[in-house]
């Protein structure tokens, strides 16, 4: 007879090499870490290294033999007749996967897995993308400065800049405000949403010390793996403040800025506020600065009679991902066709010295000028029609089994079933209670 008790905490999974079932004990990950010492350490792990733009690119150079492990266990999974594009889901598992496993818990996969999440990581993901060309612009126009005399032309030019700038800092802090407030799925993500009403902050902590954590990964490999350092720079001050990034204490080089360059990039929202009082700038742009509220309703409602500014950000952050190649609308390597990069979401390459990258047809993302229509009638209200562009079935599937996937692989802590010594161990167990002749 076989022990059952062998068989009670485990899964069943198929064995694709084998054709059969085959048992996984979690008992044999669980002797790796306790999950209660694991939570508990994550927040202090994180917000405590050093060179965490260095541990993100060894994390991210994986050979070709995990590459084909990962495509086959973990890519999101296209059907026939869909549209086999890069989506945020894609970018979310190439980060998932790359990360330690130890950094990341079940409830995190969760939060990480909701609608609020995706529009706050698509949102960030255009605004890095703006601020990474104004801010490579500016390098070279720091070099021409040296040579030339200040212009005022060059004042107004920077002020429509800034503007543009804040315009889309604005689009971050609303959708980081809805993740704050905990609405829609977020909202069992809330530090209060417990039946007690209390304040959890501990739990609260550890969320948001993985979420700036993964966002600077999703940023960074959405916008083709350049920039980290300016990146983790800049999200670290929007979501943390000056005064308790990591960053800027960590005693490292910094990113040195002009302050003609601060003006521009930091916007006229920007406060220096009393330290335990100092709100986030993603909060400050949304509160001290005046935005144009048809923007700030785009993806919540349709707004009628939109200029060519506001039609062309309701593509950027309410369009399928399909959608926005065939715009000629550029936001980093979402839209861009499979076929162009390998799974984790690198352009193939050509041949040894040319890349796909180098002949993809991606541009910069180019916002139309604002118009003032003196005719246009502002209303005191929105209307009730919803947005023209609506999540799609198969974007909330992928969602969900994707979600699902990942929360098994963290408490799986990462195993790949698809190793051979966990294989032959299972072909051995499966062999071994096997139904035996005399049974017959």
């Amino acid at each position: 007879m076989t022990d059952r008790s062998l068989y009670k905490n485990g899964v069943w999974a198929w064995d694709e090499y084998n054709k059969g079932v085959m048992f996984i004990s979690k008992d044999a990950a669980a002797k790796l870490s306790s999950r209660t010492s694991r939570i508990s350490n994550i927040s202090a792990s994180i917000s405590g290294r050093k060179n965490i733009d260095m541990e993100i690119r060894v994390m991210d150079t994986i050979d070709s033999y995990t590459q084909a492990k990962f495509k086959r266990n973990y890519q999101r999974k296209v059907k026939a007749g869909e549209p086999a594009v890069a989506t945020i889901q894609d970018v979310k598992d190439v980060a998932i996967f790359t990360s330690k496993v130890e950094d990341l818990t079940p409830e995190f996969i969760s939060y990480f897995h909701t609608a609020e999440m995706d529009r706050f990581l698509r949102s960030i993901i255009i605004y890095f993308q703006y601020y990474l060309q104004i801010w490579n612009g500016l390098q070279f126009r720091r070099a021409e400065a040296s040579r030339k005399l200040r212009q005022p032309l060059v004042t107004v030019l920077e002020n429509e800049v800034r503007d543009n700038l804040a315009d889309l800092r604005s689009m971050v802090s609303r959708d980081y405000a809805a993740i704050l407030l905990g609405q829609g799925d977020a909202k069992k993500f809330h530090h209060m949403s417990n039946k007690n009403n209390d304040s959890l902050s501990d739990k609260d902590r550890r969320l948001f010390e993985v979420l700036c954590f993964m966002t600077v990964k999703v940023i960074w490999i959405a916008l083709f793996r350049k920039n980290l350092a300016l990146i983790e720079k800049e999200t670290n001050r929007l979501l943390r403040t000056l005064c308790f990034s990591p960053v800027e204490s960590s005693g490292l080089t910094l990113i040195t800025t002009l302050p003609e360059e601060q003006r521009v990039l930091l916007g006229k929202a920007f406060k220096n506020e009393r330290r335990l009082l100092h709100r986030s700038p993603a909060v400050q742009e949304i509160i001290f600065d005046d935005h144009d509220y048809r923007m700030l309703a785009i993806g919540i409602k349709n707004i009628k009679g939109a200029d060519a500014r506001i039609k062309y950000l309701e593509i950027a952050y309410a369009a399928p991902e399909e959608l926005l190649v065939e715009s000629g609308i550029s936001v980093g390597v979402l839209g861009v066709e499979r076929r162009y990069l390998d799974p984790v979401l690198k352009p193939k390459e050509i041949s040894t010295t040319v890349k796909i990258s180098s002949v993809m047809k991606i541009g910069d993302f180019v916002l139309p000028p604002k118009v003032i229509d003196k005719s246009w009638k502002y209303s005191d209200t929105l209307p009730d029609e919803p947005c023209v562009y609506q999540e799609t079935k198969a974007t909330k599937e992928a969602r969900i089994t994707q979600c699902k996937m990942w929360r098994n692989y963290v408490e799986m802590r990462g195993i790949i079933v698809e190793d051979m010594n966990e294989i032959e161990s299972c072909l051995n167990l499966r062999t071994s209670i096997g139904p035996k002749k005399d049974d017959m």
